[in-house]
């Protein structure tokens, strides 16, 4: 089974072959834990929505249908179930502070997750995380960079200044054109401005 490709290991899944559904478990399982575990910082939530992620990817191998490599879609699988998750059980502290330093201003939090998971369809949400990755795939590469370091690191102006040699201006100038860049996102693709920082704090690692 190790060697055989995940294309085939799903067409052994639609089968029935529990084998085959147990190797791409072992295969995918640390890197899905480590997704949920990241985002709430809770080893027995984290391991609870591993363990549904990979249960609901079995009871529907008959009629899954997957367009996108397996690991990817097993990613955004998670991706939605945290979604629901912030939704149903609303931010806890240790996930509003962490939250908070992503976002660095005050974030509709509980209100942006409700409106986020209205979108019941995962192939509707699918459609949201593929969306955010390509708007920060296609920003410059100095401007990705920057603002990556300010929201998934926390970096201050001035400690970015010093890493990337560049004057607290220009660090400045970077954020606010990426943030311009998620604002026209969010206004073409009927989201507020949170719901796509929600996002970007879920998908980034």
């Amino acid at each position: 089974m190790k060697e055989i490709a995940d294309s085939e290991l799903l067409e052994l899944i639609r089968q029935s072959n529990y084998p085959a559904f147990d190797e791409l478990y072992q295969r995918y399982w640390k890197y899905i834990y480590t997704i949920a575990f990241r985002k709430l910082g809770d080893r027995d939530d984290a391991a609870d929505l591993t363990q549904n992620v990979f249960m609901e990817f079995y009871d529907k191998r008959k009629g899954l249908i997957v367009n996108i490599p397996v690991k990817n879609y097993l990613r955004t699988a998670m991706l939605y179930k945290l979604s629901n998750y912030f939704r149903t059980k609303g931010f806890q502290e240790k996930h509003y502070l962490n939250f908070q330093h992503f976002h660095q201003h005050s974030p509709e939090s509980d209100s942006s997750f409700d409106l986020l998971a209205k979108r019941e369809n995962e192939m509707e949400f699918e459609e949201m995380v593929e969306l955010i990755y390509r708007t920060i795939d296609e920003m410059p590469e100095k401007m990705k960079e920057i603002f990556l370091l300010s929201r998934t690191e926390q970096y201050s102006i001035m400690e970015m200044a010093e890493k990337l040699a560049l004057s607290p201006q220009t660090i400045k100038n970077q954020i606010s054109k990426a943030l311009s860049r998620i604002r026209e996102v969010a206004a073409k693709n009927d989201l507020t401005v949170a719901q796509v920082m929600i996002l970007i704090w879920l998908t980034q690692p």
